[in-house]
């Protein structure tokens, strides 16, 4: 199969799982059924050709066919940005040296699996403000047993524990530093397991870059939002879905 077709396969598989992602994230906090046919978020219609990824969201410009409601534009950006990183993934595993179609695919199949915790963690905790261990157990689990499966030849156990540790570890201490400093709860424990999660999918050096890239992108996003008056310095900011989008481009570009 041409590395193009590959690359555009895993874009399309990225696309659907991200009406996935859009139906988990919305469904998962209001504890209702996580599958079944999509519904009208509004008025509660079931959806047919207007679910479809993103050409549906563009052919009603933008507000649902039946009530008018506008159609929140999280969804075409979740079904976007899963196509855009299962892409990627694709085309970084295509492009190692010494792999076969078949091993590329499969490498890349494993990736998504972290992609795809990292993208409804980072949904769940922007629109939600919460982050769920039932989505963090399984793929930390998972990163944790790969290197002794043999899954990758790059990845190394302790790399990966070590990873794990400076993850927990820091942003453990941060947890603590601003319960007893500030008498706040600046990260709840969900950042923190999070952080641990991010340090085992990156290993030792790649947590190490994906964590400072995701305090840095935190700083600037709250920073903006203050400045532009959208949040106040006590609101809620969902630091974990920037550690998220941090760690999602170092899996894309620079990892593992």
């Amino acid at each position: 199969m041409p590395p193009a077709l590959s690359i555009a396969l895993a874009a399309c598989g990225g696309l659907l799982l991200g009406s996935v992602v859009n139906l988990i994230v919305q469904r998962l906090p209001r504890q209702r059924p996580l599958f079944g046919r999509p519904a009208c978020t509004r008025c509660g219609r079931l959806l047919s050709w207007e679910a479809l990824p993103i050409l549906g969201y563009l052919l009603q410009r933008g507000r649902c066919r039946h009530c008018g409601g506008r159609i929140p534009y999280v969804f075409p950006l979740a079904e976007a940005l899963t196509a855009a990183v299962f892409g990627v993934l694709a085309w970084r595993m295509l492009g190692l040296p010494g792999l076969g179609a078949p091993l590329s695919v499969w490498l890349a199949a494993f990736y998504a699996i972290y992609a795809l915790a990292l993208i409804l963690t980072l949904f769940l905790d922007w629109l939600h403000h919460d982050i769920y261990y039932l989505i963090l157990t399984p793929p930390t689990i998972l990163a944790i047993v790969a290197p002794l499966l043999g899954v990758d030849a790059r990845l190394d156990i302790r790399s990966t524990l070590i990873g794990l540790g400076v993850g927990l570890l820091f942003f453990g201490l941060l947890f603590v530093a601003g319960q007893v400093l500030f008498r706040s709860q600046a990260l709840g424990l969900g950042d923190v397991w999070l952080a641990g999660m991010i340090g085992a999918m990156c290993g030792f050096y790649g947590a190490l870059m994906a964590l400072a890239a995701g305090i840095v992108l935190a700083a600037l996003g709250a920073g903006m939002l203050l400045l532009l008056r959208r949040a106040a310095p006590k609101d809620y900011m969902p630091y974990g879905a920037y550690l998220c989008l941090a760690a999602l481009g170092y899996l894309c570009f620079f990892g593992p």
